[in-house]
């Protein structure tokens, strides 16, 4: 083979590592669980209603969930690579959320249509697929409406899956078209802004369902006992992350930077990898572990929707989170999980608080009093917000996200201009 040659094939670094903790995820599977139970659970995760909550280690047990994961982590790098996407700081947070949402409500069937719809816009647009790589990936935000329209239970079979299959290709068909409007209403300070548009979409999706008389009720499916294992696991992604970056870049040069991140309000589009390459698994790595441990000290189960909420933490960390603007919304959101009418620990109050740092830029830029207040306001939000998209929009924070923050810009602005004139 020629030097040309083995260049073509030789991935970027960010995809390899990922190529490898992906392989990792597999491995461990198969340490968890015997090779028949975890066909078997994986069956159950692709043929199973995606809708929120479904937590997969409740239906398909932790092995089965981490063989989706894997699965789901690989064949996204492979459409990538394939695509010629270059890493980013976009691409490489698209590969970690599309594979922390693979604990629930994401697999590797109800995925592909709506990539493809992606790719069908990329073809009318007659722009590369490339230009699109982050949608086609976030798009799978609303992967439960092709596996709710496929397991409907209403037709025949092909009947189901024909018309499962084809939504997917409309709805990813119009999402970059959504999406593309979503930042300017949050100005950029909704770092989950796919999950804005996703939420938007099954918003109409689900009332036009409901309205011809097809009920689509959110589900609350979790799982219990997951913590011995599930710290473990969790614990050594942080800790390879870190590795990784001590690695590439040497002992010294790893942390040189790290406060430099602390710098940046992490508003979009924020792009860590652009300005830091590859120390920002460095900020990934300590994000990791501060998320798992925030959730094991308020005494929540590290479940299917914990480690969606963990993975996206680490995939934000090269895209606008870090240790400065992430812990005011944490705060905040934990004091409204602690007052709220709801049990404190339960599943949905710990999602939206491990979820609430997509209004970190708010804490990054306005400081940490503004972020306190938007974590708080963040949890009630998500709390009922999934009710009105009908449980079809898996980044159903963002979605809540999106409101906060165009309900505080405005007046956090007035606030500042009443400050000045005090001041003047």
């Amino acid at each position: 083979m020629d030097n040309s040659s083995r260049r073509s094939l030789r991935l970027p670094f960010p995809y390899a590592l990922m190529l490898a903790i992906n392989l990792g995820f597999l491995a461990f599977a198969f340490f968890l669980d015997s090779p028949a139970n975890l066909l078997e659970g994986f069956i159950t995760i692709i043929t199973s209603r995606a809708i929120l909550v479904t937590d997969f280690f409740a239906i398909g047990g932790k092995g089965a969930t981490l063989v989706n994961v894997s699965l789901v982590g690989i064949s996204s790098i492979i459409m990538l690579v394939a695509s010629k996407a270059k890493p980013s700081g976009a691409t490489i947070m698209a590969l970690w959320v599309t594979a922390g949402f693979a604990f629930f409500g994401k697999n590797v069937y109800n995925m592909i249509p709506l990539t493809f719809g992606v790719w069908l816009f990329s073809k009318y647009k007659k722009e590369p697929f490339s230009n699109y790589s982050l949608a086609s990936l976030l798009v799978a935000t609303l992967s439960p409406i092709v596996s709710e329209l496929t397991f409907l239970g209403a037709f025949s079979v092909p009947v189901e899956i024909a018309i499962g299959i084809l939504s997917g290709f409309v709805i990813g068909f119009i999402f970059p078209a959504v999406s593309a409007h979503m930042v300017r209403m949050h100005s950029g300070y909704d770092l989950y802004s796919m999950g804005f548009a996703g939420g938007l979409i099954a918003l109409i999706f689900s009332t036009s369902a409901n309205s011809f008389g097809l009920s689509l009720a959110p589900v609350s499916i979790w799982s219990y006992g997951n913590n011995l294992v599930m710290s473990i696991f969790m614990y050594s992604v942080s800790l390879t992350l870190i590795l990784s970056g001590i690695f590439y870049e040497g002992p010294k040069n790893a942390w040189r930077d790290y406060c430099k991140f602390f710098s940046h309000s992490g508003r979009l589009i924020t792009d860590f990898f652009f300005l830091y390459k590859t120390r920002i698994y460095i900020n990934m790595g300590v994000l990791c572990a501060f998320a798992t441990t925030v959730t094991l000290l308020i005494g929540a189960e590290l479940n299917g929707i914990a480690a969606a909420g963990i993975f996206t933490m680490v995939g934000f960390a090269c895209f606008g989170k870090h240790m400065k603007n992430v812990p005011p919304i944490l705060i905040g959101a934990i004091l409204s999980a602690y007052l709220n009418v709801w049990d404190f620990t339960a599943p949905a109050n710990v999602a939206a608080i491990l979820f609430s740092a997509a209004l970190a830029p708010i804490a990054g830029q306005f400081g940490w009093l503004w972020g306190i207040v938007a974590g708080f306001l963040h949890v009630s939000v998500a709390m009922h917000v999934g009710e009105i998209s009908g449980g079809m929009n898996l980044y159903n924070n963002g979605f809540a996200a999106g409101f906060i923050a165009m309900f505080l810009l405005p007046i956090i602005t007035l606030s500042e201009r009443m400050r000045k004139r005090h001041e003047d």
